[in-house]
């Protein structure tokens, strides 16, 4: 990607002009690299985690990934936690987690064609078609059927994907021994990337990857992957074709397998964020992505980060850091694979992001607070920011002279509000702002723009005292459109904010 210079003015040194590099950044104290843990009963999370998965294939209720039921990561969820099932339920988890080809059972569990997701039954599968340790498996004939013909696109659509991922760095899925390799076909060898076509159209899925061995919380686990066996329009619209269906799905999907390779337990919201980022990044002109833009930090700015409701598009977080630090290994931004590197074992996301951005002179609070600013005005500042819809104000004012307006809030961890003061004045004045925010350590970052008449908008930071308190004063008169004042909140949980606004000569 070649970022777009924009026309946005930075107004102090030491501030990102996007999207160069800033030498010389000295990091503020981070923020907590935590959330606070909150003590489950394993079995209620076990039984929680089956109740999502079932509900999810519930033909009565069709989810959506809008609502942050991905079946992948509930699968994950599932996986991790099935071992705290009572005794007759794990026999439901297991099957779940099954292949599609009951010839394969692991554990001495098979699939079933009443499980809820796809079992291929009495249908003997087609042999395997393979090629540099990937196997697609499909059969010719049923429910489930699929063409030899798509089974070869797919593989060559995985060989790209795989490829692609490990000229950039990332590990490997891990392999699973012998599993697969019941249905031979030439190069099925031990320990081979195992990837099944089924009708997954009629469950309003995509695909889905996801492991069928004893896990448990954080660890790293080998995967299989499930795909649909056609893309049919008749199931999956025309918005995109097939093909384009079948490359974003595959990308996806599979950069959850590599995830599992680093910690199947890691924060959900990271793992479907960057699965969202990497589809983009392999397939950019699809951009079957932006859809998600409204439900994340984009649409809903106030609203956390890691709120499940917007993971799949906190992607646009991720893109900004990889626009930030573009520096590339394998054609791909390497700081989100540094930021898995990280995330490795038992670390969360927050550390991980923290010290991957401190290996950069910088930190989670700079970062977030300026990655706020940019969704205000995407287009001065993402590569393809022309397409995306702008975050929207929490609040706006118009203001004369003398008038004076407060604000105050509790702004959501790693969330942010934005207010705008428009200028009513027809002669010279100042717009005097009280911005009281949480401390600096904890997170606090502000940032100011002004939109004069005629010229670009200036942007710079508003530098809080280490309490996260300032007054300041700008131009606010005839030739002032408008002064806007992002507050973000970058620590690991809510926090209070007020500003307060006057007009005065």
């Amino acid at each position: 990607m070649v970022p777009l210079t924009g026309a946005a003015a930075q107004a102090e040194t030491g501030d990102p002009v996007p999207p160069a590099g800033l030498p010389g950044l000295v990091a503020d104290p981070l923020p907590s690299t935590g959330d606070p843990a909150t003590p489950v009963d394993p079995q209620a999370e076990a039984e929680a985690a089956l109740e999502t998965v079932q509900g999810i294939l519930d033909p009565a209720s069709p989810v959506t990934v809008t609502d942050g039921n991905d079946l992948t990561l509930a699968l994950a969820d599932l996986a991790t936690t099935r071992n705290d099932l009572p005794q007759g339920l794990k026999k439901d988890a297991a099957r779940l987690l099954a292949r599609p080809n009951p010839n394969d059972p692991a554990g001495g569990i098979e699939c079933t064609s009443g499980s809820g997701l796809p079992c291929y039954g009495n249908v003997a599968e087609a042999p395997s078609i393979c090629e540099n340790g990937i196997c697609v498996h499909y059969v010719a004939s049923g429910v489930n059927a699929a063409s030899g013909a798509w089974a070869a696109d797919v593989l060559d659509v995985m060989q790209f994907v795989s490829g692609r991922y490990q000229a950039a760095g990332y590990r490997k899925p891990l392999p699973d021994g012998t599993a697969g390799m019941t249905s031979g076909g030439l190069g099925n060898v031990n320990g081979a990337f195992d990837v099944y076509l089924a009708d997954l159209g009629k469950f309003g899925l995509y695909g889905y990857c996801t492991t069928d061995r004893q896990v448990r919380g954080h660890g790293t686990a080998p995967a299989y992957c499930v795909l649909d066996n056609d893309y049919s329009p008749a199931e999956f619209g025309r918005a995109h074709t097939p093909t384009e269906n079948l490359q974003v799905t595959a990308a996806h999907e599979y950069f959850h397998a590599v995830q599992f390779a680093y910690d199947i337990g890691e924060e959900r919201w990271m793992m479907e964020a960057t699965a969202t980022w990497a589809e983009d990044e392999l397939y950019d002109n699809v951009n079957d992505n932006r859809q998600f833009l409204s439900s994340g930090p984009l649409g809903r700015p106030g609203q956390s980060l890691t709120n499940a409701n917007g993971a799949y598009g906190a992607w646009i977080f991720f893109r900004f850091l990889s626009e930030r630090y573009p520096a590339p290994s394998g054609g791909m931004p390497v700081i989100i694979r540094d930021i898995w590197s990280r995330a490795a074992g038992a670390t969360d996301a927050r550390a991980a992001l923290n010290r991957t951005l401190a290996a950069r002179r910088t930190d989670l609070r700079k970062q977030f607070g300026w990655f706020s600013a940019w969704n205000r005005r995407p287009a001065a500042y993402y590569s393809e920011g022309s397409a995306y819809r702008a975050a929207p104000l929490w609040r706006s004012y118009r203001l004369t002279m003398g008038r004076s307006v407060s604000a105050r809030t509790d702004i959501s961890k790693l969330a942010s509000r934005t207010v705008r003061y428009k200028s009513a004045l027809q002669r010279a004045g100042r717009l005097r702002v009280d911005v009281n925010l949480a401390s600096r350590s904890s997170g606090a970052f502000a940032i100011v723009t002004i939109k004069q008449k005629n010229k670009a908008p200036v942007t710079k930071k508003v530098k809080i005292n280490a309490r996260g308190d300032k007054r300041v004063v700008y131009p606010f008169g005839r030739k002032v459109q408008w002064v806007e004042i992002n507050l973000a909140n970058a620590g690991n949980k809510a926090r209070s904010a007020k500003i307060s606004a006057r007009v005065i000569r």
